[in-house]
């Protein structure tokens, strides 16, 4: 269920978020009888409380369906467990099961109910919420979720899984999505199988969700640059705001959701000029601190002179599930791109500026180590992820000038 704006959240009189949800009567005997749970978020920022917010609701949901009273479907899931159970045999097919309750002294056959898809997802999920990034979790969420509807159940007991059915599910996906974007479901997948097996006994060694082949790397093309004179076009059509955005790509070589994520904090003046503090970033290597080019220092100081948190935040105005913030700029560039250049391919994007600053540097003869420290790309060699200690700052301010394009 979609949480909307600031539900279960209020301010106090210190102008600290609150977070607060009903507590149904069943579980008041654990709450000290109170009608309402409440839990300081610990801050006055609205991001950083909604984001809390989120994690305490999938945690509270969680334990109030495992502490809901007896409904019918329980009680027979229950009732043939416990049938199993005094016999040593395992259901041939397992019910589809709600929310697992609680596994009790006084209940020990429930250690022998199946176990589901649907659950683990959610263990997988809680693991990794602290250990993983919220688009990651998003994708996993998604691709359990697409996989049960594709199936038509609500829920599915892992023993249970064929590879019919994943097959099924193939075919089905491929109608709408490429085949990347369908091996990225079935990785997601299979990373909540793979967990199931580490933790529990007894799950099945093969992974339906492996040994597909569908060759998805075959299928992915490289992303297209623009030409000097389609990427003039593009600047002198946007506006200041979206103008800005496409510079800082071609002259930082940022991810568009790394430009979204920078807040005035990010950016370090030292003695050489403008740095940017790139905290929020794809992969592990994509944290870094880069130098500002000079034809962007005086877009970044436009901005830090606004005041805001973020030095986009027309950009973090709306906060997404999967905490992605570039989506405001990516849309509004590919309308741009479409008005503007409407021969352009798809695979010009956004993201081809990126390709275009890698290229620049790398006509240059720029060394790989220092292109990929500036861009966030994981070294080439072990020795230069584990011993060296990277480019001094100063080295790499006087690599990024050497971005320029001709005639743009």
């Amino acid at each position: 269920m979609a949480i909307k704006g600031n539900q279960y959240l209020y301010q106090n009189r210190d102008g600290i978020w609150i977070f607060q949800v009903f507590v149904p009567t069943y579980m008041r005997a654990i709450c000290e009888g109170k009608r309402a749970f409440r839990k300081s978020t610990g801050t006055r920022d609205l991001v950083q409380a909604r984001d809390f917010r989120d994690h305490m609701i999938i945690e509270f949901n969680k334990i109030k369906n495992q502490l809901k009273p007896d409904t019918p479907d329980i009680r027979v899931q229950r009732g043939i467990a416990a049938l199993h159970y005094l016999t040593g045999t395992q259901p041939k097919r397992a019910a589809i099961s709600l929310p697992t309750p609680l596994i009790s002294a006084d209940n020990p056959q429930l250690e022998h109910a199946p176990l589901t898809l649907a659950t683990v997802r959610d263990e997988y999920l809680a693991e990794y919420q602290d250990k993983r990034q919220l688009a990651t979790l998003s994708k996993t969420l998604l691709s359990v979720n697409l996989f049960l509807e594709t199936v038509g159940v609500p829920n599915i007991a892992l023993k249970e899984i064929r590879r019919t059915q994943v097959s099924g599910f193939i075919k089905e996906q491929k109608k709408a999505k490429s085949s990347q974007t369908v091996q990225n479901y079935l990785s997601s997948l299979s990373a909540v199988y793979e967990y199931a097996r580490r933790c529990y006994d007894g799950i099945p060694a093969d992974c339906p969700f492996k040994g597909h082949a569908l060759e998805a790397k075959s299928t992915v093309e490289s992303y297209e640059p623009f030409t000097i004179e389609e990427a003039t076009k593009l600047l002198n059509t946007a506006d200041d705001e979206l103008r800005d955005v496409i510079l800082i790509g071609l002259y930082q070589g940022m991810r568009l959701d790394e430009i979204c994520s920078l807040r005035c904090v990010d950016v370090i003046r030292d003695g050489g000029g403008l740095s940017l503090h790139i905290s929020k970033s794809k992969t592990k290597a994509g944290i870094r601190t880069i130098p500002v080019h000079s034809l962007i220092v005086g877009v970044i100081e436009k901005y830090l002179s606004r005041g805001n948190e973020y030095l986009l935040p027309s950009a973090n105005s709306v906060t997404r599930s999967d905490g992605k913030k570039a989506p405001y700029f990516s849309q509004r560039f590919t309308r741009l791109r479409n008005r503007v250049l409407p021969a352009a391919s798809d695979r010009q994007c956004f993201h081809s500026l990126r390709g275009m600053f890698i290229t620049c540097l790398d006509r240059h003869n720029i060394d790989d180590s220092r292109i990929a420290a500036l861009v966030g790309h994981t070294q080439k060699t072990m020795a230069k992820q584990v011993y060296s200690q990277g480019a001094e700052l100063e080295e790499l301010r006087n690599i990024i000038e050497l971005v320029n394009y001709e005639g743009l």
